[in-house]
């Protein structure tokens, strides 16, 4: 930094004054210590890190106290406020003013250096800026110049390399002729018209080895016309020679394939014919035969479920009399096995055509109906037996949920959203109830992120003699099948609620937990085991009796 020469006695005091006590430089940040002497920032950061437990001026050894250190604004504003010459005057800059406005002066200063301005494409120059004007018009080696054929800016130094790629560069045709002025772009398109590009003869198809250029191929077919015509015949007798052998060949193959479809269709009227009268009777007979065997396994099962539940006091009337109609269906049964051997041993012996088939397909039919009504009539006893093995009479229900992958993906696809469970009782003549579970989720919270379980109240024999609304404690549980940890929710009813008030229709609106469970938990422990869940419903009646 320079000073004005008429004001050296004055600046002379100001740097006496205003010096860094540590580093003997000229302060434009000053700030002062509780000692009275002035120092830089960075010399007072450097004596707190040396001696950080015991700072001391370096001139009087006062101790210095980081608290008591504070900035010299009247100091910096006497300072900023001398006169000073620009940095660059021995270049040639006439700037004179305060220290203040340097940095903004510096910041445009014509005897500043800076860069070209095509420093990004290539230019390394650094310069003064007065003389940046001249260097990009007249020296730099990077200004962007305009491509005299397709318009675009390149780097001058650069320019050479574009022209041999562009496109709009005009070459010479490649065959030799006139044409000198062709856009590198359109020589492709100008070979396909040049006078002098080599073409093939119009009847090379038929053997003409001409190929020359486009400007001789006129004189060569007048000059050849006789040997075009005769190449022309020659290929027509061949190709009508290569026609006739085609067209018979294609008859006899045709008259060969009238052979093979009339031999197909007599072999196949006559299959069917033989499927027919072969066939009918003993499908019809097989399938009897068949259904008869599965009544008999079904009687069989039917009479083992029945004779466990005699031992059972309840059911005991009730499985007695499944019992008799069982009786009484074996015994149809073994008629209609005596038929179905009987009419087996006549249709063995029985020829498609006579009369007798007409008789044995009415007493097929007669078979197939009595066995028809056999079938529906051990459905409804099936029905009645699950009914009596599956319901609860002491309100504690274990739900078995098995095939639960599949359950599981037909309620994600919105196939079977939700499924119920067998209604049970909370006594032999209480609430009757059953479960409603959403495997993919209920509501917008549960859906597609938790197991969603719910309680239903149901309309049965003998609600006009119960207490309603319904009050009683329900316990829903998840169980665990490696026994560690069950899911548990507990809620008591709300009085208020239309979910527990005496049912007017099958079934009331269901009511319990939309987030019961995350699928996410689902998957950590036993709760699903080999495709099956286990639900446990427990009712509390509070030692009461449930009526």
């Amino acid at each position: 930094m320079e000073i004005v020469p008429s004001d050296v006695e004055f600046v002379r005091q100001l740097e006496e004054r205003y010096k860094c006590i540590s580093c003997d430089n000229v302060l434009k940040d000053p700030a002062q210590s509780s000692c009275g002497h002035r120092f830089c920032w960075s010399c007072l950061e450097d004596i707190f890190k040396r001696e950080p437990n015991d700072p001391k001026c370096p001139d009087d050894k006062e101790p210095l106290q980081w608290n008591l250190i504070f900035r010299d604004k009247y100091a910096q504003k006497e300072i900023l406020s001398l006169e000073c010459f620009c940095p660059k005057k021995s270049l040639g800059c006439p700037w004179c003013g305060k220290l203040a406005k340097l940095q903004a002066h510096l910041a445009e200063c014509s005897f500043s250096e800076v860069k070209c301005i095509y420093s990004h494409l290539g230019c390394t120059v650094v310069i003064l800026r007065y003389q940046l004007a001249k260097h990009v018009e007249n020296d730099c080696l990077y200004k962007v110049v305009e491509c005299p054929y397709c318009q675009d800016g390149y780097p001058g130094i650069k320019m050479r390399e574009h022209l041999e790629d562009c496109k709009k560069f005009p070459v010479k045709c490649s065959y030799g002729c006139d044409r000198s002025d062709i856009p590198r772009e359109d020589l492709k398109e100008h070979s396909k018209l040049c006078p002098r590009a080599p073409v093939p003869c119009n009847f090379s198809f038929v053997g003409c080895t001409f190929h020359d250029c486009r400007d001789s191929l006129e004189e060569h077919l007048h000059s050849h016309a006789t040997e075009h015509l005769s190449l022309v015949a020659k290929n027509n007798e061949k190709t009508q020679a290569e026609m006739k052998i085609f067209q018979e060949q294609l008859k006899a193959s045709q008259e060969l394939i009238k052979t093979y479809e009339a031999r197909l269709a007599l072999q196949s009227e006559a299959l069917a014919l033989n499927k027919q009268t072969l066939s009918t009777h003993q499908v019809k007979l097989a399938r009897v035969e068949e259904n008869v065997d599965s009544q008999r396994k079904n009687m069989d099962e039917l009479r083992k479920s029945v004779e466990a539940l005699v031992q059972e006091k309840e059911s005991k009337h009730a499985s007695e009399e499944v019992m008799r109609r069982i009786n009484f269906q074996d015994e149809r049964l073994a008629l209609l096995a005596e038929e179905v051997a009987r009419f087996g041993a006549t249709g063995s012996r029985t020829q498609p055509g006579n009369l007798e088939s007409g008789r044995d397909d009415h007493r097929f039919g007669n078979v197939e109906h009595s066995i028809a009504l056999h079938e529906i009539k051990l459905a409804d006893q099936d029905l009645k037996l699950q009914i009596m093995e599956t319901t609860c009479y002491d309100g504690c229900f274990l739900w078995k949920i098995d095939n639960y992958q599949r359950r599981f993906r037909e309620s994600v696809e919105g196939r079977t959203i939700s499924i119920y469970s067998p209604p049970f009782y909370t006594s032999r003549y209480g609430y009757k109830l059953c479960a409603r579970a959403y495997l993919n989720g209920d509501g917008p919270m549960g859906k597609g992120k938790y197991l969603s379980l719910f309680i239903v109240l149901m309309r049965g024999e003998y609600d006009a003699l119960l207490t309603w609304p319904f009050q009683h404690k329900v316990t829903m549980k998840l169980m665990d099948q490696e026994r560690l940890s069950h899911i548990t929710e507990t809620f008591r009813p709300d009085p208020n609620s239309s979910s527990f008030q005496r049912p007017r229709s099958e079934m009331n609106i269901a009511s319990g937990c939309p987030l019961f469970c995350s699928h996410s938990l689902l998957r950590t422990r036993g709760y699903v085991r080999d495709d099956t869940m286990f639900i446990k419903i427990i009712v509390e009646g509070n030692g009461m009796p449930m009526m």
